[in-house]
């Protein structure tokens, strides 16, 4: 799934991608449905290397 250059992305979309990722919970040890839309960007743009759009935020 590619998730380049786009702002508007869901949060099954977002956690769909850190799983790809090898990414299954948040650093704290919550599950991913646990966090907020903007805690999973914040996560998914630490990982992978700032290559969507809204990690320019």
């Amino acid at each position: 799934m590619s998730l380049r250059n786009q702002n508007n992305i869901d949060k099954e979309q977002i956690i769909d991608t850190l799983i790809e990722n090898q990414c299954y919970k948040m650093p704290d040890g919550r599950q991913f449905y646990e966090a907020t839309e903007n805690e999973l960007k914040l996560l998914i743009c630490s990982k992978i290397n700032d290559e969507f759009a809204f990690c320019a935020i």
